[in-house]
């Protein structure tokens, strides 16, 4: 009988603490209400401790909660949930006051990132709402023009190959040139023929001018060069009107121009800067958005050369900084996503609700509408964003593709050549030159053998050049 009223009794007992912490029930705020505890952190979530009126709470997290709350549940603020603004850190709340069963939020959305360290720690998670990396801010004073600015649409390297081309391509025009005369050419003439042949390589890449030569080999090398120019040279304007057009702000345009500069970052992201980009930084204590705008001051007055922290809290700063005194780098890093935070408690169909919504009001355009207004896109100091040192310059491994061009038609120039050769060698071996019955012999280009043109100068020895011969016309 005893037996039976203790089993009674454990049973009973263990039906009451079902009920306090069971799946799908909100932790009780006095009226039964969702608890959805945040933080502040300026834009993504603002708040302030002690208060819990609804207009005290706003932010990108804050309203997307509502708005995927009202799709996924029907739910509305005040009658099915309530925002509790806490005083702590990300980790701290997610430990104490997410993760266990009898903690104080049922859900939790700030500028909370989702990591595996974090699932694995027993956090649910929603679909994420918000894609996030880290931001870098920099000085934005524009530099001023030093006269060469005409030299940055190309890299070192590929000028260097464009002017290595000018010496070299011309050395193979005029020897395939050279193959149509049978008689010796002195050096004089040779220096004269490949003088002709530089300059005339030159007016092709720059005016794109056609260049009078006569071997069939090397008007292919001729033609393959008149296309090249043409790419570089709509590449080199296109990218020459950028770079004058916009401003420049120094040689800091990625992380990793910053190695060896006086650098802060937010702690949780140091370790990662050091590892992957080599970044050594000093801490920058954040606790409030007050903390962020004196780090953004020290940028701006050249102490320190960058900031890191979430790219979204940079832009924010960077839109609202007098007389856009900062700038946010185009380039961001270590991309990462925004999470809405369950309590294990939390019926899983609820969540999977909440997930649901997410992704409708994601494609229908309402959260990246949501996170335009907080995150200030029409700031005029966002308009700034893109420079003249971001805009990419050409380099010559992104073209050389040209040079292979070029290389296979000096290649095909050399079989042209090479089989007119085996050709003649095979009719002058089975046509007698003595036989009334055949034609008169010609050469490659049509004249009649003997003609004074057989043994005469080609175009590029010639004292009047296609230049001269345009000039006067």
């Amino acid at each position: 009988m005893g037996l039976g009223y203790s089993v009674h009794f454990v049973g009973i007992l263990w039906l009451f603490l079902s009920v306090l912490v069971a799946p799908g029930l909100a932790q009780e705020t006095g009226d039964g209400k969702l608890v959805v505890c945040t933080l502040e952190r300026t834009p993504m979530a603002s708040c302030t401790v002690g208060r819990n009126e609804s207009e005290s709470f706003t932010g990108l997290s804050i309203e997307t909660f509502r708005v995927v709350a009202r799709r996924a549940m029907r739910w509305e603020e005040g009658d099915d949930y309530q925002f509790l603004c806490l005083d702590s850190s990300t980790g701290t709340v997610l430990e104490e006051e997410v993760i266990p069963l009898n903690g104080t939020c049922d859900a939790f959305m700030a500028s909370t990132t989702i990591t595996a360290e974090r699932t694995e720690m027993g956090v649910v998670w929603a679909y994420p709402y918000w894609s996030g990396s880290v931001g870098i801010m920099t000085k934005a004073v524009p530099d001023t023009s030093n006269g060469f600015a005409w030299t940055q649409p190309f890299t070192w390297s590929l000028w260097l190959a464009i002017g290595l081309t000018v010496i070299v391509l011309p050395i193979v025009i005029y020897a395939f040139e050279l193959l149509s005369i049978k008689r010796s050419v002195s050096f004089k003439e040779s220096f004269v023929g490949y003088s002709e042949a530089v300059w005339r390589t030159l007016w092709v890449m720059i005016q794109g001018e056609t260049m009078n030569v006569s071997m069939f080999a090397a008007r292919i090398v001729v033609i393959i060069l008149a296309f090249v120019a043409l790419i570089l040279g709509a590449s080199y304007t296109a990218n020459l009107a950028a770079f004058l057009t916009l401003q420049s702000f120094g040689n800091v345009n990625s992380v990793y121009d910053l190695q060896g500069l006086a650098v802060s970052a937010v702690p949780v992201y140091q370790p990662r800067l050091l590892t992957k980009y080599g970044l050594v930084t000093v801490e920058a204590k954040i606790n409030s958005m007050v903390d962020i705008e004196a780090e953004a001051d020290l940028v701006a007055s050249g102490k320190l050369a960058a900031f890191l922290t979430d790219a979204e809290v940079i832009q924010y700063v960077v839109a609202k900084f007098p007389e856009c005194r900062v700038r946010m780098l185009s380039n961001t890093i270590e991309p990462f996503d925004y999470g809405l935070a369950f309590n294990p408690r939390i019926d899983q169909s609820i969540v999977d609700e909440f997930s649901v919504a997410i992704l409708e009001l994601t494609e229908d355009g309402t959260i990246p509408r949501i996170g335009e207004d907080f995150l200030l896109e029409d700031s005029p100091c966002l308009k700034e964003g893109m420079s003249g040192d971001e805009i990419s310059q050409i380099s010559f491994e992104q073209v050389y593709g040209l040079w292979i061009l070029i290389g296979g038609g000096m290649a095909l120039g050399l079989i042209v050549v090479a089989g007119l050769r085996v050709y003649k060698s095979k009719r002058d071996m089975w046509v007698s030159p003595t036989d009334p019955f055949q034609p008169p012999r010609t050469s490659s280009h049509g004249w009649e053998k003997g003609d004074d043109r057989e043994i005469g100068t080609p175009d590029l020895l010639r004292k009047e050049t296609h230049i001269h011969r345009s000039s006067t016309t």
